[in-house]
């Protein structure tokens, strides 16, 4: 390895070649001190998450491997040029801006000759929208939303033990919804407004698209919005991001990004743990079918064409309409709106009353031609995690091992089947090495080789094969063991050439145990 800092270390986590680019944190390119310095200090990169001091090209780096790239190659940020400009165009896109209400008025689609957003609807797309209850002057705000079961003889605690009919919405007898004595209070009394105007609005032109920022004056925050929305020159992935500072209100009051979709008879699919999940149809009765929770992705689809979303920061979603205290209990989608619920107070639990502080959320967009496909959208709810280019000097003081300057750490499979987490062989605690030590890996009897675990998950309904094959890494056995990394479950497997096949039957979780040992 080299003693100056004249190269970085692009990562890749993700198990497909991907190509990476975006911003540079200064500390990756310039750290503090030697690198044979033992006591030299280093500064953490997310320390300036926002200083964007360098800007990485696009840069091809294989599945679950790395490349190396000279400082030379990145590109210094001294500022991009700007402009007002409310239309922005591509070769894919021309996307029209809301330079009084911010966000987006229109997004035509060149390649599937479509429009994605609902003209019709109330809001821009990658809109703010702040819900409160229009009330002010209530001792028990929380109540018109949600009523704990009283104490009483028969719940002395007042807990969710009496009758559970009482929760339900009872019909009058001229068919009018009456509210339930206790829970969830439908049809209470919501505010719901967008900024008061876009105090600016810059469309800057970067190396790489273009970065359309926008600040806007929302009442209710203790901050205004900075709402950023990216439009590549090369993709088709727009992401949107906002930040803004919650106040020390105790009123309650939810902060959304609204995505009104312009798209004929929607259908959803969420990603619960890995598992494409239909709302509605896929639930237990009884289950919550007013806002989901997701792990990496929303998708609202037809037959035709649709968006797969993905959630990195914000789980919360709402869809079709704005549901909170609901208590739906079937499911319906009559209009392709998505609401990214980004913050709230309105739980009268073990929170406080307020939450203040910083709020940051960010969206990515991906349309595509054609229905749902679930190994598509857990593709890119997986790369909207992973899309900060991750960086890391290499001018350390290394071992003696020459590695190539770019390669696979190892072969793994691509979706349907997700890598759910690589980890040494005892990170999970099992067994008495000590947890996330350098005594966690375990060595072989052979003594060279290390031991780590490998999560695959089928996230498919067919029988699935998966294989993995050597890298930098070769594997010279491998084994599966229990869930939580269990060794008395294991089960040799077979190699071929450093090769191992897995067979997964659908939706099946299975951990594999490799030894491996870098390739000399």
């Amino acid at each position: 390895m080299s003693d100056e800092f004249d190269r970085v270390l692009i990562t890749n986590p993700l198990p497909w070649e991907r190509t990476i680019s975006g911003p540079v944190s200064k500390y990756a390119v310039e750290p503090r001190g030697r690198g044979d310095d033992d006591l030299s200090a280093r500064h953490w990169q997310d320390r300036s998450f926002n200083d964007n001091a360098y800007l990485l090209p696009p840069t091809d780096v294989p599945g679950y491997g790395y490349a190396v790239v000279p400082t030379g190659d990145l590109t210094p940020n001294e500022g991009w040029p700007f402009d007002e400009r409310h239309v922005v165009e591509t070769d894919d896109y021309r996307i029209t801006f809301d330079r009084e209400r911010g966000g987006i008025t229109s997004w035509r689609d060149k390649r599937l000759d479509c429009e994605w957003v609902d003209e019709a609807g109330d809001y821009p797309l990658a809109g703010i929208v702040r819900e409160r209850l229009a009330d002010s002057s209530d001792e028990s705000p929380r109540d018109r939303l949600f009523r704990a079961p009283p104490a009483g003889e028969d719940n002395p605690d007042g807990l969710w033990n009496a009758a559970p009919d009482l929760v339900e919405a009872e019909a009058g007898a001229d068919n009018t919804w009456e509210a339930p004595t206790w829970g969830y209070q439908r049809d209470w009394h919501a505010e719901r407004y967008g900024p008061e105007r876009v105090l600016r609005h810059r469309v800057y032109r970067t190396p790489h698209g273009y970065d359309v920022r926008q600040t806007l004056s929302v009442e209710g925050l203790d901050s205004t919005v900075d709402l950023r929305v990216t439009v590549p020159h090369e993709g088709t992935e727009v992401v949107a991001e906002a930040t803004w500072e919650e106040s020390r209100a105790t009123h309650p009051a939810s902060t959304y990004l609204v995505f009104p979709f312009d798209l004929p008879e929607p259908r959803a699919h969420v990603d619960v743990g890995g598992q494409a999940v239909r709302p509605g149809t896929d639930q237990l009765a009884g289950t919550c079918r007013d806002y989901y929770t997701v792990q990496r992705w929303v998708e609202l689809s037809n037959e035709q064409r649709g968006v797969t979303v993905g959630c990195p920061l914000n789980p919360m979603v709402q869809l079709g309409d704005f549901r909170f205290g609901e208590h739906n209990r079937e499911f319906s989608l009559d209009w392709a709106l998505l609401l990214g619920w980004v913050s709230t107070n309105y739980y009268n639990t073990n929170f406080r009353a307020h939450q203040p502080g910083r709020v940051r959320a960010r969206y990515h967009l991906h349309p595509h031609d054609g229905p749902f496909d679930e190994g598509r959208a857990h593709t890119v709810g997986a790369a909207a995690e992973q899309a900060t280019p991750l960086v890391q000097p290499i001018a350390e003081v290394g071992s003696e091992l020459t590695l190539p300057e770019r390669g696979r750490v190892l072969d793994l499979p691509e979706p349907p089947v997700l890598v759910c987490f690589v980890r040494p062989s005892r990170a999970a605690g099992i067994g008495d090495a000590s947890v996330g030590g350098a005594d966690s890996v375990e060595r072989t009897a052979g003594g060279g080789a290390d031991e780590f675990d490998v999560g695959l998950l089928n996230a498919s309904d067919e029988d699935r094969t998966a294989t993995v094959t050597p890298g930098v890494f070769s594997v010279e056995a491998a084994r599966t063991v229990g869930l939580l990394g269990e060794d008395d479950r294991r089960r040799s497997l077979g190699t071929s050439d450093g090769a191992v096949e897995v067979d997964l039957t659908p939706r099946e979780l299975r951990v594999v145990r490799l030894s491996a040992e870098v390739s000399r």
